[in-house]
């Protein structure tokens, strides 16, 4: 059980954030807090860490029962599970919001998104991403840098689109998908909820829900599967 305090800081008038995660996209996080000043982070907790995987000012919790102590201080949250558990990170998020908080959305300096696209709470936007115009992205949904979102898509929520990846113009994808690193989605396709589309994949078609392809152009692999691992959640809201 870890239990790492941070200074108080009573005087900030920043977002306190709970940060749900503590790896890689933690860290990428919690860099982000600090240089947007858009919150604080307070709270890292990942109950998988015996010790915090990076330095940070921020409380680290790895025991839901500290956490449950400590997390009426926090206002605000980022829920940090990548990679292909989008269901995992927006059910987590809707899990959070039962206890009062409240979702942040980063959006790098260096990124572009067009004032007409719309993107939904909780979205992480990194650095060199270009969203185009007339788009929408969903909640929760992790658009990794470099990668670009041409004009009028439809991106669901929780999807990652992993680094340099190309959605070109009016692409339709589903909940829970993933987008591997530089892969190319052709225009007017649809990507099902739940796919999983292989990195330096070329997609010349439209893709089936819950569904692995990859290649060039992309073929049909196997069946895909989601997971999330709601105990730590459950335990947090009795």
């Amino acid at each position: 059980m870890t239990h790492q305090k941070k200074e108080e800081n009573p005087v900030s008038k920043l977002p306190s954030v709970l940060i749900w995660g503590g790896r890689s996209q933690a860290r990428l996080v919690a860099e982000m807090l600090k240089e947007s000043g858009v919150g604080q982070a307070y709270i890292v907790f990942d109950n998988t860490l015996d010790k915090p995987y990076f330095e940070s000012q921020a409380m680290f919790v790895n025991d839901i029962q500290l956490l449950k102590k400590e997390i009426s201080r926090a206002t605000h949250y980022v829920v940090c599970i990548a990679g292909e558990h989008g269901y995992a990170r927006y059910r987590t998020a809707e899990y959070l919001e039962r206890l009062g908080l409240r979702p942040l959305t980063l959006v790098h300096d260096k990124s572009f998104v067009e004032p007409s696209s719309i993107l939904g709470d909780g979205c992480q936007i990194m650095p060199g991403v270009v969203i185009h115009k007339f788009s929408m992205i969903g909640k929760h949904t992790v658009i990794n840098t470099s990668a670009t979102v041409d004009h009028e898509c439809v991106i669901g929520n929780g999807v990652h689109i992993m680094g340099n990846a190309a959605i070109t113009g009016v692409v339709e994808i589903g909940d829970y998908a993933t987008v591997g690193t530089n892969a190319t989605i052709l225009p007017f396709l649809k990507i099902g909820e739940g796919a999983f589309v292989g990195a330096g994949a070329v997609v010349t078609e439209d893709v089936a829900p819950y569904t692995v392809v990859a290649g060039v152009p992309a073929k049909v692999l196997r069946k895909n599967t989601i997971k999330f691992y709601e105990e730590p959640l459950l335990e947090l809201i009795r």
